[in-house]
């Protein structure tokens, strides 16, 4: 799939320059596992049927409908939204 619009600072970051400023170094590899699983992967099925159970990869619900979720580490998730191979507003986010 192709990234087309990144929200986070630090994610922005660590795809267009391979810098991880920005991120907590306890999350960097996990965060760059994801996103090459991402980008390799034709569609969200194909993502959500190679990825790792420990991702909890899911759609959200209520307000954020139509967002998906993936877990990085404690209260950290990866989220975007998806659109025909397109990820749109990529976000880096604590939840609590």
């Amino acid at each position: 799939m192709i990234i087309r619009s990144v929200r986070h600072r630090g994610l922005k970051r660590l795809i267009e320059d391979n810098q991880t400023k920005g991120l907590r170094p306890d999350l960097v590899n996990r965060v760059r596992n994801i996103l090459t699983a991402l980008i390799v992967a034709e569609d969200m099925k194909m993502f959500r049927e190679g990825a790792p159970p420990g991702w909890r990869v899911h759609q959200l619900t209520g307000d954020r409908k139509g967002t998906w979720s993936i877990w990085a580490s404690g209260n950290w998730r990866i989220t975007f939204e998806e659109e025909n191979g397109y990820l749109d507003l990529l976000d880096l986010e604590d939840y609590h």
